[in-house]
């Protein structure tokens, strides 16, 4: 049993180890993720939310390692308190997600599109991420090509241009791919333009990705309450 725990916090002290990896690489790059959609108070938030539980869980890994190495009561009565908090506050952020990810509305990513979109040949990071984000995912604009109308900073500095060559079909999926038509995109033919939205698009894509992300939270919480299991079980075992 002692071996048993001994490995689950390993476990628990690997996995810390990489949300605190992953919040860093976000935390020191803002000129990458947090320049996408313009929303660095929210990405900063998550990214810092995610280093600081990736080193609350790598603590709490190395401390269930040394209790059951060193047969330490206060150690593992420690330990068995800790994860059984951060085991409730998953809980409760787990549940707080399920309840309010659908209010999540696609007129904030318009209202950021239409004010910092700069076009095809836009050299900030904001136009360049969107560029690539509609030729990879095949899309347009949050909901369509209408997006680049009605006032947009795209049509302030291309008034000629209904929408982006970005929103346009093309011989492949990176941009370096030639065009199929850019006078049939502009007429709006079929085949020759993207008409669905980003926003719908990706939300395909999560939820047919959604269940690997959602295993992992479930084997990451099964990891914390066999590590509490163990942790009770030796507390009362040791002398």
């Amino acid at each position: 049993m002692k071996y048993l725990m001994f490995i689950f916090n390993v476990l628990v002290f690997a996995g810390g180890t990489c949300l605190a990896g992953m919040g860093v690489w976000v935390v020191v790059d803002p000129a990458g993720f947090q320049d996408i959609v313009a929303a660095r108070a929210v990405l900063s938030a998550g990214a810092w939310l995610l280093l600081v539980v990736g080193i609350a869980l790598s603590l709490l890994g190395f401390l269930g390692c040394c209790g059951a190495l060193r047969r330490s009561r206060p150690l593992l009565l420690l330990f068995f308190i800790l994860v059984s908090l951060v085991f409730l506050t998953q809980l409760i952020g787990a549940v707080l997600f399920l309840v309010h990810w659908k209010q999540v509305q696609p007129e904030h990513f318009l209202s950021e599109l239409q004010r910092n979109y700069g076009g095809d040949e836009g050299a900030e990071v904001f136009s360049t991420a969107w560029n690539t984000l509609m030729v990879t995912f095949s899309c347009c604009g949050v909901l369509g090509p209408e997006d680049f109308g009605n006032g947009s900073r795209f049509q302030e500095l291309h008034p000629g241009m209904p929408w982006p060559q970005a929103c346009c079909a093309r011989d492949g999926l990176l941009q370096a791919g030639e065009l199929l038509g850019w006078e049939q995109c502009q007429d709006r033919s079929p085949g020759y333009i993207h008409e669905q939205g980003c926003f719908s698009t990706f939300g395909k894509t999560l939820q047919k990705y959604i269940s690997l992300p959602g295993t992992c939270s479930l084997a990451v919480l099964g990891i914390e309450i066999f590590a509490m299991f163990f942790a009770f079980c030796l507390y009362y075992n040791f002398d």
